[in-house]
């Protein structure tokens, strides 16, 4: 099978090295984002997919603070990029006849309408977080209009939030991590309560590759059924690294509240555990253990140019 990853950020990384290590006959090439502008560029785009079995959509802007904060031409980007640039790639593939998995995001939904239910496939999109989430949920639009309406085949993923090896530093984990190994400051916005459903990227690809062969429409949330605070965050890595580590004497410091920031995402992943026995294999305390271990012995994974970075 010959496979296109768009993209060559975190997760983009974590598909790569995972359909390595499968030692299948798969062949798999990045299709890189270039701040954006491959990806925008249609006849390049096309070019790069003839010939490609299967397409695995990852390359998008993602800095969720950038989407609400930065100046309009920086804010206009996100639509480009994560809407334009999935038309690009829905139009490419129909045109060279290969299928898509579209990784999307948990963004779209908004706020939890019922807290602490696991959010399904069936909950509303109300995307809050800024352009990011609008983009993200226009470009679920498209390929949903692709499938109804052109008969294309394609998938939409929507993970929710990723962590793992080789993530980059303005994320929260491993900017966690890194200063946690300075002995800086640990800075929560808010009161740190806020509740998300963190997902191992490995754990990620593993999902994407078995719901490839999935019915074309289908819509799949990649998620784990827990949530843990941002102060739980904190806490387990200031645990981990002050008892292996005990002359850092990493501690939190808090700051104001981030604008429009959700109080809880919690996934369900019951619709893709019957439709194809995935289910999450490294739950949070100990992918957290196996990821600052990665970043100690690697070091910080710096963010690209203006910290727009591909999916993840």
């Amino acid at each position: 099978m010959k496979v296109l990853v768009t993209g060559d950020g975190f997760l983009a990384y974590n598909i790569y090295h995972y359909l390595r290590n499968l030692k299948q006959d798969i062949k798999v090439w990045n299709y890189t984002l270039h701040n954006g502008q491959d990806i925008l560029d249609y006849d390049l785009l096309k070019r790069a997919i003839e010939g490609k079995d299967l397409v695995i959509h990852t390359a998008a802007l993602t800095h969720v603070d950038f989407s609400i904060s930065k100046e309009i031409d920086d804010r206009r980007r996100f639509i480009d990029v994560n809407h334009t640039g999935t038309f690009n790639v829905l139009e490419a593939c129909r045109a060279n006849r290969a299928k898509l998995v579209h990784i999307s995001s948990s963004e779209v939904y908004g706020k939890n309408i019922n807290p602490g239910v696991p959010m399904t496939e069936e909950h509303p999109l109300i995307p809050m977080s800024g352009s990011y989430a609008v983009s993200k949920a226009a470009g679920d639009m498209e390929c949903r209009v692709a499938h109804e309406v052109f008969g294309q085949d394609v998938i939409i993923i929507r993970p929710f939030n990723l962590y793992g090896y080789a993530q980059s530093v303005e994320k929260l984990i491993p900017s966690f991590i890194i200063k946690a190994s300075y002995g800086l400051p640990l800075t929560i916005h808010g009161d740190g309560e806020q509740k998300r459903d963190y997902l191992f990227a490995v754990d990620c690809a593993d999902a994407i590759w078995k719901a490839k062969d999935l019915p074309s429409g289908t819509i799949l949330n990649i998620g784990t059924e827990c949530t843990y605070s941002i102060n739980d965050i904190a806490n387990l890595i200031m645990d981990r690294v002050n008892t292996k580590y005990p002359s850092l004497k990493v501690y939190v410091k808090n700051d104001t509240p981030r604008p429009n920031d959700l109080s809880e995402l919690l996934g369900s992943f019951q619709k893709i555990n019957k439709m194809t026995g995935w289910k999450p294999t490294n739950y949070l305390p100990d992918g957290i253990s196996k990821v600052i271990d990665w970043y100690f012995a690697n070091g910080a994974i710096q963010p690209p140019q203006e910290l727009f970075e591909n999916e993840g």
